[in-house]
């Protein structure tokens, strides 16, 4: 059993807060973590923060030092590995727990500035990344959590080559403590100008680093993205801004002006002068279509690469210019998700009739291609090595059952090499699943407006449904950006481990 973290107490901004943990254990295990935020506070100010640990239920408190400060005003994050998690005022600091060490790590006030009110993990789980009040132009400040004592660093764009004003796309490799900050123009926000590569404290290849160190630094001019030709959007930011960049950060890739032809910057390959060379023009195998140009999705190394058209999912080798292909499922009729497993390693397609493609060094696999109808409630999750895929859904797809609304029918959808599994009862959202098809979801009132959560559920491996929680008080919704009816931080979400996001 893991030991709950001690007490502590930290500044974060305006609003101070004391987290105290408690457990309690002896339920079904799903190998995940989930946290949340009760609505209600009490007289003083104090609201829990409660938490599902593998298998626990653990609480913090946020605890107000400040008079008058407010507790409603925080964000909530978890580590795409399930590590910790981390709780931020909106406009002041964060404060990082990790769960298993009982460390702390903070982000306050610092020669930085003002911060932002934007929090996010490193793609590997190795940091955590917050913005600036000042804009994208001024950096992003750095937590390294994957090693030594969490120091924070100011994490600069380099001069700007392209235009006065740009702003800057930054990128973590999803398995090592590597960023890349790369200059972006246009009004497709595209990457043009200078990029550069910079490795952080953490446990990698590049030896002991303590501090923010650049590895190199070009220019990369990429043509904005080839449009999805297929009737149906999949759904994806991995390589947001045309950059996709590599598990192991030892490359940036993305499209080149000519046709059917990528471009490759490696910061490790060096001229005789020293500077770092610049990105190289790979062609995509010869039978690439101009006129069906392929999308570029995503890196799974610097020679292997997920592309995709109207029609087919491709897996192209670059140094043997050769690829792999399979058609696309449900395109015209489906929503469709692009979604990382294996520390990025794997792309995962799953479309709303829970039809299954992965992709990885061993080639292209069709998973599932048994189709499930009926109104999917949320997006998929996806468990960290990519093997289940779990789904929530609302209906009655035969129409044959008259004897309820149809909102009162639902389904949860499990789906693996084993075949499509489908758990007909109560509507529920998905939160996690794990590598040994283990899942934890919520039901909710699908006539609630708010969809509240009524419940926490874990359906184990082999269909034994146990209530776990009866999320009473209710959690509070959470302020993702661009979200609604958020109210869980999750391990299963990216940048970094399993989930739907970018």
């Amino acid at each position: 059993m893991l030991r709950p973290p001690p007490p502590c107490s930290a500044l974060l901004g305006r609003t101070a807060l004391a987290l105290v943990a408690a457990c309690g254990c002896g339920m079904p295990s799903v190998d995940a973590v989930v946290a949340w935020i009760d609505a209600d506070a009490d007289a003083q100010g104090r609201r829990p923060i409660r938490l599902y640990d593998r298998g626990e239920l653990r609480s913090a408190r946020l605890d107000p030092i400040i008079a008058d400060s407010d507790t409603t005003q925080v964000d909530l994050a978890v580590s795409p590995t399930g590590r910790g998690f981390a709780v931020s005022s909106i406009k002041g600091g964060t404060v990082w727990v990790d769960l298993v060490s009982g460390q702390r790590g903070r982000i306050g006030l610092g020669p930085w500035g003002e911060l932002g009110s934007a929090l996010g993990f490193a793609r590997s789980g190795m940091a955590i990344v917050r913005t600036l009040a000042a804009g994208p132009a001024a950096g992003d400040v750095l937590l390294p959590i994957g090693g030594a004592t969490p120091t924070p660093l100011m994490l600069t764009p380099p001069p700007a080559t392209s235009t006065d004003g740009s702003a800057w796309v930054v990128r973590t490799a999803s398995d090592a403590p590597v960023v890349f900050v790369a200059e972006r123009v246009g009004v497709d926000g595209v990457v043009g100008g200078t990029i550069a590569a910079y490795a952080f404290p953490g446990p990698h290849h590049l030896g002991d680093v303590q501090d923010l160190v650049e590895l190199g630094r070009s220019t990369m001019h990429v043509r904005p993205g080839v449009d999805d030709p297929g009737d149906v959007y999949t759904r994806t930011s991995w390589c947001d801004g045309g950059l996709c960049v590599t598990p192991d950060g030892d490359a940036a890739l993305g499209t080149a002006f000519d046709a059917c032809t990528l471009l490759r910057w490696r910061w490790g390959r060096t001229g005789s002068d020293g500077a770092s060379r610049p990105p190289l023009e790979v062609p995509l195998p010869a039978e690439c279509d101009v006129i069906d140009e392929p999308r570029l999705l995503a890196a799974l190394s610097d020679d292997l690469v997920v592309l995709q058209t109207g029609e087919r999912h491709l897996l192209a080798d670059l140094s043997a210019r050769g690829w792999v292909e399979l058609p696309r499922l449900g395109v015209g009729s489906t929503d469709a998700w692009m979604v990382p497993a294996d520390r990025g390693r794997a792309m995962v397609f799953i479309n709303a009739g829970a039809q299954v493609v992965r992709m990885d060094h061993h080639g292209i696999s069709l998973v599932n291609g048994e189709r499930n109808d009926c109104a999917l409630h949320g997006p998929p999750v996806v468990s960290p090595d990519g093997n289940w895929v779990l789904m929530t859904c609302i209906g009655d797809p035969s129409g044959v059952i008259t004897e309820f609304p149809t909102n009162e029918l639902a389904a949860v959808v499990r789906v693996s090499a084993l075949g499509l599994e489908r758990y007909d009862g109560l509507p529920m959202a998905p939160l996690a699943i794990d590598d040994a098809g283990n899942a934890l979801l919520y039901t909710f009132d699908p006539d609630d407006d708010d969809a509240k959560p009524r419940g926490m559920f874990v359906l184990e491996g082999d269909g034994r449904l146990t209530r776990i929680d009866d999320l009473e008080p209710t959690p509070a919704q959470l302020g993702v950006s661009g979200m609604l009816e958020v109210y869980f931080a999750r391990s299963a979400d990216w940048p970094g481990g399993g989930g739907p996001g970018g």
